[in-house]
């Protein structure tokens, strides 16, 4: 593995036995990342992304889970690993912001305790130091009054100060990798903004890696690289953030812009919604799982399933058997 690719993920497959069959919700994802790079996974819900986001890390449920192909950090595999393997890179070589602060906090424990329990576990601080490095990280992330916050249960701060909690604990054994899933999710515009940029700062002050998981492309318009768009468990399109928002070829990616609330748009303006459903991964076809949803869609669409292939512009491919034009003009965010 080349020295600047942090994360190197091949062929990764995450497949759920149900009681309606083999569900793979994430099928044959292969991308990289490198140091202090961000890269956004962007998708509808249902896509895939959580559990390819969760996969790489080693946080897929315990029982009736596959996982084959490989997840690479920093040059530990992550597949095949043991929990107690695994144990040794959470924290320190990469780490989680989920989704929702208020079910991945314990709610009747203080969060300066829920702090100290990743640095005294992981690093072997005693309680006193443990305590003085909490307050920092409570002050890194801005949180006022830190040595009064410490004290706080989760129920007493804000939606937006919950997420920070939840940020300094990711950030409390300096990992090399965030994943951050819908980090801004449930937050008012204000606090969406304010949250983004604490995560841009973070990044460049301590020189690590971040993955945005997000189905909202204005998150990623200007705070990632290189951007990874899927579509029932697969990659569809991916490439620079330029690329893909101003040289896109797959008709989903051009359905997720145009989907976008636009500043733009005059008061009470009808938002533009992409036809039909997500497909139901039990029963893909052979063909594009967009195909039904696709007005530019054709018999082999619905037959053969495109795989990746390169488009004009270095690093940048789409799976789709009928791409849009080269130069074609989009409504972006």
């Amino acid at each position: 593995m080349s020295d600047d690719k942090l994360l190197v993920v091949k062929d990764l497959t995450t497949t759920f036995a149900t009681a309606g069959g083999d569900l793979a919700a994430v099928a044959g994802v292969s991308f990289d990342l490198e140091r202090n790079e961000t890269l956004g996974i962007v998708g509808e819900s249902g896509s895939g992304k959580t559990v390819l986001s969760r996969t790489i890390m080693g946080l897929q449920p315990r029982v009736n889970t596959t996982v084959t192909g490989s997840s690479i950090i920093d040059g530990f595999e992550v597949v095949g690993a043991s929990e107690n393997e695994k144990r040794t890179i959470w924290g320190t070589e990469v780490a989680m912001v989920f989704q929702d602060p208020m079910t991945s906090l314990n709610p009747v424990m203080r969060i300066g305790k829920q702090i100290d329990e990743a640095l005294r576990v992981r690093l072997g601080m005693n309680r006193k130091d443990a305590k003085a490095r909490a307050i920092e990280l409570l002050e890194l992330v801005g949180i006022p009054s830190p040595v009064q916050r410490y004290n706080a249960y989760p129920g007493q701060l804000s939606g937006g100060m919950r997420q920070r909690v939840v940020i300094a604990i990711a950030l409390a054994c300096s990992p090399k990798l965030l994943m951050a899933d819908e980090p801004t999710t449930g937050l008012d515009v204000t606090i969406q903004a304010q949250i983004l940029n604490l995560l841009d700062e973070l990044k460049e002050r301590l020189e690590m890696s971040v993955i945005l998981v997000t189905h909202d492309l204005g998150v990623v318009a200007t705070r990632t690289s290189r951007i990874v768009v899927m579509y029932a468990g697969r990659i569809v399109e991916t490439g620079t953030t330029r690329d893909v928002f101003y040289h896109h070829r797959m008709p989903y990616t051009r359905a997720l812009l145009e989907s976008s609330p636009k500043v733009s748009n005059k008061s009470h303006t009808r938002l533009i919604t992409i036809p039909g459903r997500p497909p139901n991964l039990l029963n893909l076809s052979d063909g594009c799982s967009f195909a039904p949803r696709c007005k530019y869609a054709t018999d082999q669409c619905h037959l053969v399933r495109p795989e990746l292939q390169p488009s004009v512009e270095p690093g940048h491919s789409f799976a789709c058997w009928n791409p849009l034009p080269v130069n074609a003009e989009a409504t972006l965010p």
